[in-house]
């Protein structure tokens, strides 16, 4: 989350117009672009107009007002995991959220002055060192104002107690509510309650998704409590707010990023296709028939060995699915689409009709941007898959008027990216960086002839630099006009066939690298919380052999001789233990 000052565009959020007016004025005086929102119900409309990289709320955490805003933020699949600021009298949670990249980042002060200015820069640049955890010590009143804190803040995330100690107590909040609890052998509300009642603790929270990761493991709800709408944000996706102008820009204010409405169904041009994957007849029938009257070109699959065939064999700008579904269910399925680097960008959604799999996709968190049940609304169903489009219709309208100088490259994909600038035919430098490395390409008419990537003090040319970049996570970058001078040539294949030879490249090097640990692996390791999720729906032929995996830490080599399956048999449990996360093996 890197950026200058030009590149970071301000939503506020107020009911005060007369303040409002002031602080955008002082934003903009000191070189960054604000606008404003004085109605809450305009919030979500607001939001798809403008795109902001930041959102500062002015308003006291406990108010109607802040928690209305941040359930409005919190419901939407683009902008649930945007940093947010909030301007209050209030500041005693700061210690809360230090660490954190998502939700509510920081606490300033109120009332807002022009000398917030330089702060709010100076805590923006800082978002990108942190690393998605907080931690500190508190006493029993602390502790119980955090668990009131994370219920305010909507906050979705891991907290422990006195961690890695035989009292280590453990719970998980989704948007602020009690998922799970346990503390010297009490459960669910009672576990936190006796958390809460602690003198003196050592405490850590990391947020869902929040780490420095692709962030595709967002997994946004929508059903009975979440519809991806608040119900009084009653804008029209692309009219305009009645409030407008929504701020006040100075004339050598800088100019924001592209923000031309999103559309509610595709727009203009190549029509989107959409892969239904469902094992009901009557459910492929009406879903299609609804997408096909939004514009969507529609392709559909039975079962999830049939969807994720599809992937391979055509090409899709996004999959919605059921999770129930015999042979290979949504969960496989996701898994398999996510470890092929042919069709992990895919963008995917998912509808169940049972609750009982919200849990087993919060614990999984693997990739799929998308939660909504079958008992929601159809326009609400397909808002959210629209939504799960957007970044890439940003992206493209961002080069289309060469504002490219702060690109979001993770929420697009790299391969889909270079895809863009070969189909524009454009001639420049895309400069990318991540966790790992920084990686430089340069293009020709549309096509890459020179990539590096620098990873401390390791440097790849040519194949090697582009598969780094095609493997990159958590990439963010920008793309200017022109190479420098004397640019060498160091890939003469197409982009296409170059992302082809990348993406079997890789494929390869993972298969090799699990098929040797399953040999040689002498430790295994346990994600528990995946493993309680896995006894509960995993396959029934596998449980046994995946209980003397997980629980006695049996090697993989010595089954055959306790089960009598066969070592293919072994060897697919494996995989698919390791494919969902379950597990992961090394050499000691």
């Amino acid at each position: 989350m890197t950026g200058t000052q030009s590149q970071v565009v301000i939503l506020g959020i107020d009911e005060d117009r007369a303040q409002q007016t002031a602080v955008a004025q002082a934003f903009n005086e000191q070189g960054l672009f604000y606008r404003f929102i004085t109605d809450r119900r305009k919030v979500s409309g607001g939001l798809k107009q403008l795109r902001p990289h930041l959102i500062i709320v002015f308003g006291e955490l406990e108010s109607d007002f802040a928690i209305q805003v941040l359930d409005t933020l919190a419901s939407d699949v683009t902008y649930a995991q945007r940093p947010v600021l909030i301007i209050c009298n209030d500041t005693n949670d700061s210690a809360f959220v230090q660490g954190l990249r998502t939700g509510v980042v920081g606490l300033l002060q109120g009332p807002f002055t022009a000398e917030h200015v330089p702060i709010v820069r100076s805590m923006w640049e800082e978002l990108s060192s942190r690393n998605g955890t907080s931690a500190g010590t508190a006493n029993a009143a602390t502790l119980q104002r955090y668990f009131e804190h994370i219920r305010r803040t909507r906050r979705s995330g891991i907290f422990l107690t006195n961690p890695r100690t035989p009292n280590e107590g453990k719970a998980s909040f989704v948007y602020g509510r009690l998922d799970k609890a346990s503390f010297l052998g009490a459960q669910g509300a009672d576990a936190l309650k006796a958390m809460s009642g602690l003198p003196q603790a050592r405490w850590t929270f990391t947020e869902m998704a929040g780490s420095q990761s692709e962030g595709a493991g967002v997994v946004i709800e929508v059903g009975d409590t979440v519809t991806g709408e608040t119900p009084v944000a009653e804008v029209i996706v692309g009219e305009q707010i009645e409030d407008e102008p929504l701020a006040f820009e100075v004339a050598s204010g800088p100019n924001p990023p592209p923000s031309a409405p999103v559309p509610a169904v595709p727009a203009n041009g190549p029509q989107a296709k959409l892969l239904l994957v469902d094992d009901d007849p009557a459910i492929l029938k009406m879903f299609s028939t609804l997408f096909a009257k939004h514009g969507f070109v529609v392709t559909t699959a039975t079962d999830g060995n049939e969807g994720a065939a599809a992937t391979l064999q055509q090409t899709f700008d996004a999959v919605l699915a059921d999770l129930n579904m015999p042979h290979l269910d949504g969960w496989g399925m996701l898994r398999v689409i996510r470890d092929d680097f042919r069709t992990r960008e895919l963008p995917i959604s998912f509808l169940s009709a049972h609750d009982d799999y919200r849990e087993s996709l919060r614990a999984l968190d693997a990739g799929a941007q998308a939660y909504l049940s079958k008992g929601t609304k159809l326009d609400v169903i397909v808002g959210q898959v629209v939504k799960l489009l957007e970044p890439r219709r940003a992206m493209q309208a961002a080069f289309e008027l060469g504002q490219t100088d702060a690109l979001v490259i993770h929420q697009v994909g790299p391969q889909w990216l270079l895809r863009l600038i070969g189909s524009m035919g454009l001639t420049g430098t895309l400069i990318c960086r991540d966790g790992w490395a920084s990686y430089q390409l340069f293009f020709n008419q549309g096509a890459c002839f020179h990539a590096s990537a620098v990873a401390g003090k390791y440097n790849a040319e040519g194949e090697r630099a582009f598969n780094a970049f095609i493997a990159s996570r958590a990439g963010e970058g920008s793309f200017s006009n022109g190479v420098p001078a004397g640019a060498s040539q160091n890939l003469h294949l197409t982009t296409e066939v170059l992302i082809e030879r990348a993406c079997t490249t890789l494929n390869d090097n993972e298969r090799r690298m699990r098929e040797s640990l399953m040999l040689t692996a002498t430790q295994i390791d346990v994600n528990a919380q995946l493993y309680e999720v896995y006894r509960a729906v995993g396959p029934k032929q596998w449980l046994e052999a995946a209980r003397l995996i997980c629980e006695e830490k049996t090697p993989p080599r010595d089954l055959i001789a306790q089960l009598d399956i066969s070592p293919v048999e072994i060897e697919e449990c494996m995989k698919d233990l390791i494919r969902r996360g379950v597990v992961s093996l090394r050499k000691a």
